[in-house]
Order: C-alpha cells, then structure tokens, then sequence
C-alpha cells in the first residue's frame, strides 16, 4: 500500500503509514477534511474521499460540522479551491524548500548506510579509469531509491544501485547535461544559468521515469522548471551552504550533506509533480 502524503497546519507531511494516519485520526490530528495524496492521484483529496476508503476513516468521523485546519478547504468550497489549498505551503506545480529539506532528512535517517555507501562508492569508482563512467548510474539510481522510499517506504540497498537497465541513458543524460551547462558557463554566466535552471531535475526524473530517454528527461524537467527560476536559485544557494557547514568538521560532514542535498533536489521535483 503507498504511502500517504497530508497537509496539516499549513505544512506538507510525510509520507506516512496507512496505520500511522489512522492513529493521527483518531487522536485528532488529523480529520474527514485533511487533504492526502498518493501515488498515482491526480492531485490531492480530503481524506472522506474515495480514494482513502480502505482507511476505513469515514464511519468513525463525527457527523456534525467540521471546522477545517488553517492547511485545508472545508466541504462548502469549490473544487478549485480544494485544488488551490492542497498544497498551503506548496503551491500547485510548486516546491518549498523548506519541506524539500526536512524530508530529505527524514530519508537519510532512515537510509543512512545506503545514502553514505552511495557517496563513497561514487567517490571510489570516479578515481578508477573507464569504471568511472557509470558513476552517473550510480546517481540516477540513488534518485529511484529516493523515489521508491518516498513512494512505498522501501528503505535503498547498495545493490539498488548497480541497476543497469537503460544504463546508457543513465550514463550519457547526466555527461551530456554537465557538458551542455558547462560551455554555457564557460560562454557567459547567465545562459550557463538558465540551462542549470532547465535541466537541474532531469537526472530526478531520469530516477522517477526510468523508461524515459535522457531527451525526454530533459524536456521534461525544463517544462517542471518553468516559472521557478527564482525559487530554484533559492534552492541551489541553501543547498550549498548546506554543503558549505559540512566541510566544517574536516569534511566529514559532506558524508551526511551531500546525500541530503541530493535528496532535496529530488523532494524538490517530486513537490513539483504532485499537482
């Protein structure tokens, strides 16, 4: 059963257990008029809605009226007013960073041998010549680790990321990418920008949808990109000085900050695609 994604007190939460919402009902942390989501939704419902029938929430829910929490709409309101206040803090096709983080660590928390393993073996495998070339691999399969916890609560194992279906878009995506921003930098400063801009969540959706192309990968994360620039840029800094604060204690803390950034990023994509 997947896991279920609340809004509550004007935050996004979880994802959480099916039992664990069911506890959060009863003790009144949530209610009928909570909005959820889950995979596969189209966008995100009030729990009294059929899609979390096999809760089993709606025959325990008192049947006067309901004040709703400040994160979501009450019954009276239109649907696209539900559709508007899913999210509170995260508005539709949106990120907040701040969620981005805080589930990115809750991932590592749960994945923490996984999430270092990863970044040792990419640190490992980039100094041997030619084996070298799948650490990209390596990085798209640890965003389908990210993904499938998120999504099912699976916690990564070391092997998850030795997949090596559709390895050659796994491999020449993110090299083309690098490559691509790259002379735009080097060329002038902002066009470098824009395309880190268009093309930062393609190795994220190269983890989400692994039977894309890294094209398709690309023009999918340019059409998420779009009108978040600026949010993006807010991004970017905080995750760097994240990274900044772990090289503090003799770069030790890069073995907890970089999997964490990384994480964000895809947290930040998977906000985005929920709407």
């Amino acid at each position: 059963m997947n896991n279920i994604h609340l809004a509550i007190n004007g935050q996004q939460s979880g994802p959480f257990d099916p039992e664990t919402v069911k506890q959060m009902f009863d003790s009144g942390e949530a209610d009928a008029n909570t909005m959820g989501w889950m995979d596969g939704m189209d966008g995100w419902k009030p729990l009294s809605s059929n899609e979390f029938a096999f809760l089993g929430l709606q025959t325990a829910q008192p049947q006067g009226n309901l004040s709703p929490t400040p994160a979501q709409p009450s019954n009276s309101q239109s649907k696209k007013s539900n559709s508007e206040n899913a999210h509170s803090t995260t508005a539709p096709g949106t990120f907040a960073i701040g969620s981005a983080i805080s589930e990115a660590f809750q991932f590592f928390k749960a994945n923490a041998i996984g999430s270092m393993g990863w970044l040792i073996l990419a640190i490992i495998i980039g100094c041997i010549p030619v084996a070298q070339i799948i650490v990209p691999l390596l990085g798209v399969n640890f965003f389908t680790c990210v993904k499938n916890f998120q999504e099912s609560g699976k916690k990564m194992s070391i092997g998850d990321l030795f997949d090596f279906s559709r390895a050659l878009d796994k491999i020449v995506g993110p090299i083309v990418i690098g490559v691509l921003i790259g002379i735009g930098y080097f060329l002038l400063i902002i066009p470098g920008l824009i395309l880190t801009f268009m093309w930062m969540f393609a190795p994220c959706v190269q983890g989400d949808r692994p039977d894309l192309g890294f094209i398709e990968a690309m023009k999918v994360s340019s059409r998420t990109a779009k009108g978040k620039w600026l949010k993006l840029l807010g991004l970017i800094i905080v995750l760097a000085i994240i990274n900044l604060l772990g090289t503090i204690p003799l770069g030790l803390g890069l073995l907890i900050t970089l999997p964490v950034t990384h994480v964000a990023l895809y947290t930040a994509y998977s906000q985005c695609k929920r709407t």
